[in-house]
C-alpha cells in the first residue's frame, strides 16, 4: 500500500512538472518551436504564432504547411540545416521569414538538434528573436555609406581630374586658364561640402537643422553649373525669358544634382533639362525617355531609402529624392514626378522673382 502511494505521489509530481514546463512554454514571450527533419512543425508556442502573424498556436497549425515555406530565401534553410547537422547547434542565425499576410520579419534563430539513442536526428528545437529593427538599422547605415559615395563621386572626380591636369602640365596653361580651372575646383569643393552636410542631416531626418538663404537669381545659371559637373550629354531647353527665382542657389543645385544624376544613371538614353514658367512659379523639368513609374512607385520613391522597382540597381538608394523634395519645400517650392507618354520628368517648381 505504501509503495503504491509513493508511486502515485511520484506520478503526480511528474505531472505537475510536465504541466509546469508546458505552461512555461506557452507563457514565454519568446517564440519557441520544435520541428521534424522533414520540416514538419511539431510544436509552437503563442509567441511564435504571433511572430508569424497568426492569431493562436491552433490557428498556426491549421494554416501552416511546412517550415521551409516561410523562408524568403530557400538557400538559407539549406545553410541552417547544414550547420545544425555538422555541429548539432545553430547560434544567432539571422534569416528573413514570410508572415501569414505576405510581409516579412527578420529573426535570429538559436536551435539545437535532438537525437535518439541510435544517433538518429528526431527533431530540432529552438527560439526566434525578432531582430527586424536591428536589420533595418544596419541596412540604413549601409545605404547611407552608399549614398555618400554616390553623391560625392561627381564633384570629387571633377576635382581630381582638374588637379591632375594642372599638376602635370601647369606651364601650358595661361593665367586666365589657371584661374578658370581654380574657380571650377573651388565650386566643386564647395558643392562637396554641402552634399556632406545635407546627407548627414537627411540621415538623421532632422530637416530643422537645414538652413535656407533665399535670394534672387537666374535658375539657368545653376542648371548650367550642375550640368558642367557631368561627363554625360545632357540637353538644355529654355522655354521662357523669365527664369529668375527667389530661392537658395546652393540648395537648388543640390536638388538638380540629385535629379540629373538619377536621370543619367537610371533613366533612358536621352536626358535633358527644360526650364519654363508655370504661372507664378519657375519649373525645372529633368527629363529622360526611360520607362514610366506606376502611381504607387511615383509616391514611394520620395521616401527615404526607397527605390523604383526594376529601375535602379542593387547599389542605388532613394535618399536623394527624399532630401530633394524636402529642400524644395523649405524654399516654398515642390518636387513631383510625371510621365507624359514619352518622357519621365522630375519637376522642381520654385517661386518666380517679381
Amino acid at each position: 500500500m505504501v509503495e503504491k502511494a509513493a508511486e502515485s505521489a511520484d506520478r503526480e509530481d511528474m505531472t505537475m512538472v510536465i504541466e509546469g514546463i508546458e505552461g512555461l512554454f506557452k507563457r514565454l514571450p519568446v517564440a519557441l518551436y520544435r520541428s521534424a527533419p522533414n520540416g514538419e512543425l511539431l510544436a509552437a508556442n503563442p509567441a511564435l504564432a504571433a511572430l508569424l502573424g497568426y492569431e493562436s498556436s491552433e490557428d498556426l497549425f491549421e494554416q501552416f504547411e511546412n517550415v521551409e515555406t516561410v523562408y524568403i530565401d530557400p538557400s538559407k534553410r539549406e545553410l541552417w540545416l547544414n550547420q545544425i547537422s555538422e555541429s548539432g547547434e545553430v547560434h544567432d542565425f539571422d534569416v528573413e521569414l514570410r508572415r501569414r499576410d505576405g510581409s516579412s520579419v527578420w529573426v535570429q534563430d538559436t536551435a539545437r538538434a535532438v537525437y535518439d539513442d541510435d544517433g538518429r536526428l528526431m527533431y530540432c528545437e529552438g527560439a526566434l528573436l525578432d531582430v527586424t529593427d536591428k536589420v533595418k538599422a544596419k541596412k540604413a547605415r549601409d545605404e547611407f555609406v552608399a549614398t555618400v559615395s554616390h553623391e560625392l563621386r561627381n564633384p570629387i572626380s571633377v576635382l581630381l581630374g582638374l588637379a591632375q591636369e594642372l599638376a602635370s602640365d601647369y606651364e601650358s596653361f595661361s593665367d586666365d586658364e589657371r584661374r578658370e580651372i581654380s574657380d571650377v575646383m573651388a565650386r566643386q569643393a564647395d558643392d562637396a561640402s554641402w552634399i556632406i552636410e545635407d546627407l548627414l542631416v537627411a540621415y538623421r531626418e532632422d530637416m530643422s537643422r537645414v538652413t535656407v538663404f533665399s535670394e534672387e537669381f537666374d535658375v539657368i545659371d545653376e542648371v548650367q553649373r550642375v550640368m558642367e559637373s557631368f561627363d554625360a550629354e545632357v540637353g538644355l531647353q529654355v522655354e521662357s525669358d523669365s527664369t529668375r527665382v527667389i530661392a537658395d542657389p546652393r540648395r537648388t543645385r543640390q536638388i538638380l544634382r540629385n535629379l540629373v544624376s538619377n536621370a543619367i544613371r537610371y533613366g533612358g538614353n536621352e536626358v535633358f533639362v527644360r526650364v519654363r514658367r508655370d504661372g507664378g512659379l519657375v519649373a525645372v523639368d529633368v527629363c529622360d525617355d526611360g520607362p514610366a513609374l506606376d502611381a504607387d512607385e511615383a509616391q514611394r520613391i520620395f521616401e527615404s531609402y526607397e527605390r523604383g522597382s526594376g529601375l535602379l540597381d542593387a547599389k542605388s538608394v532613394g535618399l536623394g529624392l527624399s532630401v530633394a523634395r524636402k529642400l524644395a519645400g523649405l524654399m516654398n517650392g515642390y518636387l513631383d514626378y510625371r510621365h507624359d507618354g514619352q518622357y519621365s520628368s522630375f519637376i522642381v517648381t520654385l517661386p518666380a522673382a517679381p
